[in-house]
């Protein structure tokens, strides 16, 4: 799940640098968008929809956030959040990293699958923002936990090889929504590790 940022390319205040009531009212926009989204298109969303929704006013809203866009993102990114914990613990625990490589992404494409409209806008490029800038992001977070082995001739090449990865990623996400989510996130876990090659050593040839 990405790292959250608006138009500008700004990043909303940590989650952990908020009171309270300043979490709550996040929390009451997230689940305001969740159940808009399931009723009108995603360009027709409006920062009104979302304050009434979700009881606030459109001066609150913008105290947390300058666009829907920017809304979107952030809602994104707890998924995300979620995600690197889930990483993190694996990492900690040891065991076998290509097992843990797919309970991550498992657990990713479950999220996405959840809440397919919310995903497609950003993947269709609806939000203004770039699925593959986003996922070089999270694919970046996720290998500081779960890195390459050491022997890796992708690590020479990580700039690259993340590059090329999140376009994948991106893609295959894309036709895996509309197939209807065919395979299950479970299977389609597995492919996407196994066709990513991760977990594995790429040596020079």
């Amino acid at each position: 799940m990405p790292v959250a940022r608006d138009e500008n390319g700004m990043t909303p205040p940590e989650s952990g640098t908020l009171d309270q009531r300043q979490r709550r009212t996040r929390a009451a926009l997230h689940a305001a968008l969740e159940r808009i989204i399931e009723r009108l298109p995603y360009a027709q969303i409006t920062i009104s929809h979302l304050a009434e929704e979700a009881g606030i006013g459109r001066p609150t809203f913008y105290r947390h956030y300058p666009t829907v866009d920017a809304l979107l993102i952030d809602r994104v990114a707890k998924d995300h959040t979620e995600q690197r914990q889930l990483a993190k613990r694996l990492a900690d625990a040891g065991g076998d990293v290509t097992a843990a490589l797919v309970t991550v992404t498992q657990f990713a494409l479950e999220r996405i699958s959840a809440r397919p409209k919310l995903y497609r806008a950003l993947f269709d490029g609806s939000a203004g923002t770039n699925a593959v800038t986003l996922f070089r992001e999270q694919l970046t977070d996720l290998l500081s936990h779960l890195p390459f082995p050491p022997n890796d001739l992708r690590n020479d090449n990580l700039d690259l090889s993340v590059g090329m990865m999140s376009g994948a990623v991106s893609g295959f996400l894309l036709v895996w929504m509309e197939t209807g989510f065919k395979p299950p996130a479970g299977d389609a876990a597995r492919l996407l590790v196994r066709m990513l090659n991760l977990g594995r050593v790429e040596t020079a040839r």
